[in-house]
């Protein structure tokens, strides 16, 4: 399974590990997550969540304890300057 969460962000985290599919048994899960830089943790931790629900996942009261979420890295700003470059 993978997620591709990329909305216009200020931090993207990379995130993984194994999760229960009722009636299928243990499956692993990974994919990233982008979410303001001041957002607090618990906020990343329930986009998940929420993917994982999506995709038929269980999802365990303390997803910390299922989930590895790599550090952050900065997403940069679309940007907007659209000055045409000479070649």
């Amino acid at each position: 399974m993978n997620s591709l969460n990329a909305a216009h962000c200020e931090i993207t985290h990379h995130w993984f590990g194994w999760v229960t599919v009722p009636g299928h048994g243990p499956a692993w899960a990974s994919g990233q997550v982008s979410v303001p830089l001041c957002a607090p943790r618990e906020q990343t931790y329930r986009l998940i969540a929420a993917w994982l629900r999506k995709h038929g996942c269980a999802v365990p009261a303390d997803l910390s304890q299922v989930i590895t979420l790599l550090p952050g890295q900065l997403t940069p700003a679309p940007s907007t300057d659209d000055t045409p470059r000479s070649a």
